[in-house]
């Protein structure tokens, strides 16, 4: 089973202007439009079987609505996290609503929602989310919006494994965009998880390979946060390393088939 753990899609009425700005700011093109739709025939192509939304809350109001849009665009391939912005003052019944709709994770950005990820004032969200058994993804590293990557620096995820030990955490883009350095000394080995979203472009092959296996190919995991990546180009990346097709397998799918209970 091959399985994309970091993609975006937006609701058909919202795409177009979504994307119109996304790509704007980041100064980069978008390769589908941006609908469930259109995710699924990018899906078909390059032979991935599920795919998981990672959805965002960028003000508190929109917590509610963008969780309803998650769960009902869920079908047989499509999986999405759900999304609770740190200042929303009902997080408590947002979370147990998640919880009972068969959510099996939170996405949060630091950046996009304007907190650290190891401030204080968000340990008792990250406790309840840990204690329902649900996986909570991080954006870390840089943004292409926000070129400071403080808020979701390797240092922040580091302190939250400290805080809550065994606890479910997936930092996305390697760790930490473009904070490589940091991912290196921070976090490589710990007991987290890596998904590869966006991560290849920068890293380039060697890197790439070298950080995997500091890290460990059973704790990474294949995303391609498309529509800003082609994930059947992503893939073929993935093939290009030297990795056993036992390991190849393990990243592309065998990892987030095991943590997401499939």
């Amino acid at each position: 089973m091959l399985i994309d753990m970091h993609v975006h899609c937006f609701p058909e009425t919202l795409a177009p202007r979504a994307l119109s700005i996304l790509a704007q700011r980041a100064g980069t093109a978008p390769h589908f439009d941006g609908t469930v739709a259109q995710l699924k025939s990018v899906m078909e192509r390059a032979g991935i079987d599920r795919a998981v939304l990672q959805p965002i809350a960028t003000k508190p109001e929109q917590t509610v609505g963008v969780n309803r849009w998650a769960v009902q665009a869920q079908d047989e391939r499509i999986i999405s996290f759900g999304s609770i912005h740190p200042d929303y003052p009902k997080w408590r019944d947002e979370l147990k609503w998640l919880v009972d709709a068969g959510i099996k994770g939170v996405k949060f950005h630091p950046n996009y929602q304007d907190f650290y990820i190891a401030d204080p004032k968000m340990f008792p969200l990250y406790e309840a989310i840990f204690a329902a058994g649900l996986i909570a993804l991080f954006h870390t590293g840089v943004d292409l919006w926000y070129p400071d990557s403080s808020q979701g620096h390797p240092r922040q995820i580091k302190k939250l494994l400290t805080t809550f030990p065994g606890a479910t955490i997936i930092a996305a883009h390697m760790g930490g965009f473009r904070s490589w350095e940091a991912v290196e000394e921070e976090l490589a080995g710990r007991e987290l998880y890596f998904d590869t979203a966006y991560s290849f472009g920068e890293l380039g092959a060697a890197r790439m390979e070298k950080l995997i296996r500091a890290h460990g190919v059973e704790k990474i995991l294949f995303g391609s946060d498309t529509p800003w990546t082609d994930p059947e180009a992503e893939i073929a990346k993935l093939k290009s390393l030297r990795l056993t097709e036992e390991e190849l397998q393990k990243i592309l799918g065998g990892n987030a088939q095991r943590l997401l209970g499939l």
